[in-house]
């Protein structure tokens, strides 16, 4: 997989990514399914992401159906993100909010990028473009940066951290530029992040599987400790989702709360399965390199591929290990048995 190529991903987070705080104040007792946020710039843009994809899939790209589902599945995922009442939602409930973020910055850019959709969207622009996006120059050398693994991971926790600080959270909640800004973010960075995660190039020229499963994990911790420290405070950290209406009856402490569990245990999981599919798509790419070298007359390197394999579910079990442990330390330590965390019964009933 070319590094250039890549890089059509480009125009389908350009197009699809205005998300704002649009709704204005919303009555506690409307009806969900009449908050739909019809926005023709992002509509266009999941449509035209498709044709791309479609016009270039044509040309025999793309030989598996699973493929085209995934890929379909990202744009279904930013379809309910940005357009489906959840979007209005997220800026009157908290845990709506993080199951929205839940989309943009992990499940979308999972599934675009286990399709491995860069040759299909490459094929798919106008000549001139694909030119464009598959030529060197300044682009290419900043896609690059992003892409090294270190970046890439510390961009993608940066952008969560980053915006849950509460001064932050509250403006782009209230403000409509920075709310673009805030998704923009969220899903750019998910993007590069999944990009190198599903890298279909082995070392050297991408990132191996020990490297892979190290971005995995530092991410999951970091979605495990901001999940944890909002599921076990004391007090409502957010003020904005009053001020524009907020639609659950319970309290807002109750709010964040839930909304702190869905990133933690529902946003883990997202990891946990695209450990799982690195761990096997790593597996199904030396059964592939065996069996090639068999017919060659290569037996040998078995043996060698066999203890990869070993190698990969052991380096993908630790992980999963030491999610479950630092889980139960974090529950321990933020949440004492000394200290009353009654969901539903703490806080001011706003709303």
């Amino acid at each position: 997989m070319r590094i250039s190529r890549w890089m059509a991903a480009i125009p389908l987070a350009l197009l699809s990514t205005p998300a704002l705080a649009h709704g204005g104040h919303v009555h506690a007792g409307a009806n969900p399914w009449t908050l739909w946020q019809i926005s023709p710039e992002i509509l266009l843009g999941l449509a035209i992401a498709g044709l791309i994809y479609w016009r270039g899939s044509r040309h025999g790209l793309v030989d598996e159906r699973w493929r085209i589902a995934a890929f379909f599945g990202g744009l279904l995922a930013l379809f309910i993100a940005l357009i489906s009442p959840v979007e209005r939602l997220a800026d009157h409930i908290f845990a709506v909010h993080q199951v929205e973020h839940m989309l943009l910055r992990t499940v979308a850019p999972m599934l675009l990028f286990l399709s491995r959709p860069q040759a299909a969207m490459v094929r798919g622009l106008p000549n001139g473009v694909s030119k464009f996006f598959a030529g060197t120059g300044w682009l290419r050398e900043v896609i690059d940066v992003l892409r090294f693994p270190l970046v890439a991971t510390v961009l993608f926790l940066f952008a969560s951290y980053f915006w849950m600080l509460p001064h932050f959270h509250d403006m782009a909640i209230l403000d409509e530029p920075i709310h673009y800004l805030w998704h923009i973010s969220l899903l750019v960075t998910g993007l590069i992040f999944f990009s190198v995660i599903f890298d279909r190039r082995t070392a050297p020229q991408g990132p191996g599987l020990g490297t892979r499963l190290g971005m995995f994990v530092f991410a999951a911790l970091g979605n495990i400790v901001l999940g944890a420290f909002l599921t076990f405070k004391t007090v409502p950290l957010y003020d904005a989702y009053i001020a524009l209406g907020h639609m659950w009856h319970v309290s807002m402490l109750t709010d964040e709360q839930t909304g702190g569990i869905i990133m933690w245990i529902p946003g883990t999981m997202m990891f946990a399965v695209s450990a799982i599919l690195v761990i096997h798509r790593w597996g199904s790419e030396e059964d592939r390199v065996v069996t090639r070298r068999m017919r060659t007359g290569r037996e040998m390197t078995m043996a060698s591929a066999g203890a990869n394999r070993t190698l990969a579910i052991g380096l993908g079990g630790f992980a999963l290990v030491l999610l479950a442990i630092v889980f139960s330390v974090v529950a321990v330590i933020d949440h004492p048995h000394s200290k009353a965390h009654d969901f539903g019964s703490a806080g001011q009933m706003w709303g």
